[in-house]
């Protein structure tokens, strides 16, 4: 039996999360969480309320505010006595053996409730908690202190990888394990060829508005071309301000936070899928964007940054183009030159759908995990049908 241990399970962003619950080991999984909301759609024994936020009743409001909005990053050392007592009541009771923990922070909490019980810990590491969190001294302590003790440390991309290993992370722990997508649920694009599309959410290491200034850079020579936002933030209002100012509004969409079935749709009618990545002014980087590879399965040449774990997915002049980080003319160039060459564009949306076949699918994610996780081998297939995401 294993545990997956997240703060939270239905965080629209965090679909790679749920995927772990449905696909690494199917009944025979148990779940720790701190809010139970989107539990149920699981049918597995749950703890919640784990960790609970700390006090704050007797702290002054200037105080209390900020305490309550990074309580994990700040005030705990491990999860409170009590919740260690129920998680380790818990692991007993579900004879749990290994344990997959969403995050450092959340991982550098638990591996004193794990170590005590006997369970294996693993930690994934996914974006900000592996680039920004480092940056304090405090989390660079306690990080080594897990990289010690935990079993293993999974991470989404090389690049990853060895940012950990600058802050102590022993190579041998390392597995790195992109999370994978479901190709019969990203099935090849009509490709429209007017029609460009981003998908993520608006924070300053997505940098929609960056795409949206290579956009107004080609947008007269391609009277017909449309670009589709998917996704929100904060810095919507900054987005929408821009179009506003470049007079796009009649061609640039935006859709606002919507279900992976409307993504689907969207990226069923795409023919370029763009999306300027940068390193945010508090360190912040991606993984590897889950929203790439799912164009790269929707066979949508992707115009992206060399930023991060996406060099490791997108081919560079084989399955999309990459530019330099706030290169917003040449990003401009890239959406032009495949939208002069609708052929070029469809052949490098092959390719690109092909590489995910080969390296990016969710049973290669399963299967990685798997062996990382030292669990014995599956061989039956994984059950799409049955299984609905949020």
């Amino acid at each position: 039996m294993i545990a997956i241990i997240s703060q939270f399970l239905n965080t629209p962003s965090e679909t790679f999360i749920r995927d772990h619950v449905r696909y690494l080991a199917p009944g025979m999984t148990v779940l720790i969480c701190q809010k139970p909301d989107g539990a149920d759609q699981f049918n597995y024994p749950v703890l919640s309320g784990v960790p609970q936020p700390p006090r704050l009743a007797r702290l002054p409001g200037r105080i209390a505010i900020p305490v309550r909005q990074f309580w994990l990053a700040y005030v705990r050392e491990g999860i409170c006595k009590s919740d260690e007592d129920r998680v380790v009541e818990f692991f007993k009771a579900h004879k749990v053996e290994a344990a997959l923990v969403e995050y450092l922070t959340m991982s550098a909490l638990f591996a004193p409730a794990c170590r005590r019980a006997g369970v294996r810990l693993y930690a994934h590491a996914h974006g900000a908690d592996s680039t920004v969190m480092p940056r304090k001294q405090l989390w660079r302590r306690r990080y080594r202190r897990l990289f010690a003790s935990a079993d293993g440390i999974v991470t989404p991309s090389r690049f990853i990888a060895d940012r950990l290993i600058e802050i102590g992370c022993p190579s041998e722990k390392l597995h790195v394990s992109p999370c994978g997508v479901l190709p019969e649920r990203f099935t090849p694009s009509k490709r429209e060829s007017s029609r460009l599309l981003f998908v993520g959410r608006f924070v300053e290491k997505k940098s929609p508005h960056l795409a949206i200034e290579a956009f107004a850079r080609i947008a007269s020579r391609f009277p017909d071309t449309r670009l589709d936002f998917v996704g929100d933030g904060p810095l919507m209002a900054r987005s929408k301000a821009l179009v506003d100012q470049e007079n796009l509004s009649d061609r640039v969409i935006f859709h606002g936070s919507r279900s992976t079935e409307f993504v689907q749709g969207m990226m069923q009618n795409a023919a370029i899928f763009v999306q300027h990545s940068v390193t945010a002014r508090n360190g912040d980087m991606e993984g590897l964007p889950v929203s790439v590879l799912e164009a790269m399965a929707s066979a949508l040449p992707v115009v992206a940054t060399r930023h991060s774990g996406i060099p490791e997915a997108v081919v560079d002049g084989e399955t999309g183009i990459l530019v330099n980080e706030h290169d917003i003319e040449g990003m401009a160039e890239a959406l032009a030159s495949l939208l002069a060459e609708p052929r070029r564009a469809a052949e490098m949306g092959n390719a690109g759908r092909q590489r995910v076949l080969d390296h990016f699918t969710q049973r290669h994610t399963r299967d990685r995990l798997r062996h990382a996780m030292v669990l014995p081998a599956m061989t039956e297939p994984l059950d799409f049908a049955g299984s609905q995401v949020q």
